[in-house]
């Protein structure tokens, strides 16, 4: 991946719920990241609209090569959550095991957060993850969240 965001393609959405906490439906988003040699990573990203600033949103993220020769040996899914602090957005990177976009048919790897961190791996994922914040209109109640 190049020192610049790749740029986003929204392609899909959904509500659903309710989610166990609260009751409200959850709301997911999801799309692709492009780069100029074509596909780098799917994206999700879900959140309870209305209740951003008491649960936050989890940022999934599918990165590596897509494409009809791609496998998914080729891929590792990767997880962030983000939390709305005093001093603002903040994205922590977490285990990916366990969450729902770890379908082995699309990424043989699911990362822990400690596979992650200080590896090439984090600096892409932050820099898609700024991308989507940057560019993925859907998400704007995370940018600037109310409740």
């Amino acid at each position: 991946m190049t020192d610049s965001l790749p740029s986003i393609e929204p392609t899909g959405d959904a509500t659903f719920g309710p989610c166990p906490c609260c009751g409200n439906p959850t709301r997911r988003v999801w799309g692709f990241a492009q780069t100029p040699d074509g596909t780098r990573a799917a994206y999700f990203v879900q959140w309870v609209p209305g209740s951003v600033l008491k649960h936050g949103a989890a940022f999934d993220l599918i990165i590596g090569r897509w494409g009809s020769a791609a496998v998914p040996a080729d891929r590792s899914a990767v997880s962030l959550d983000l939390r709305h602090t005093e001093d603002g957005p903040s994205f922590m990177v977490i285990d990916a095991r366990g969450r729902y976009h770890t379908d082995p048919s699309l990424a043989a790897t699911a990362l822990s957060r400690d596979e992650v961190l200080g590896s090439s791996m984090s600096q892409e994922a932050y820099a898609i993850v700024d991308a989507i914040w940057l560019s993925d209109s859907r998400v704007a109640e995370l940018v600037a969240p109310v409740g």
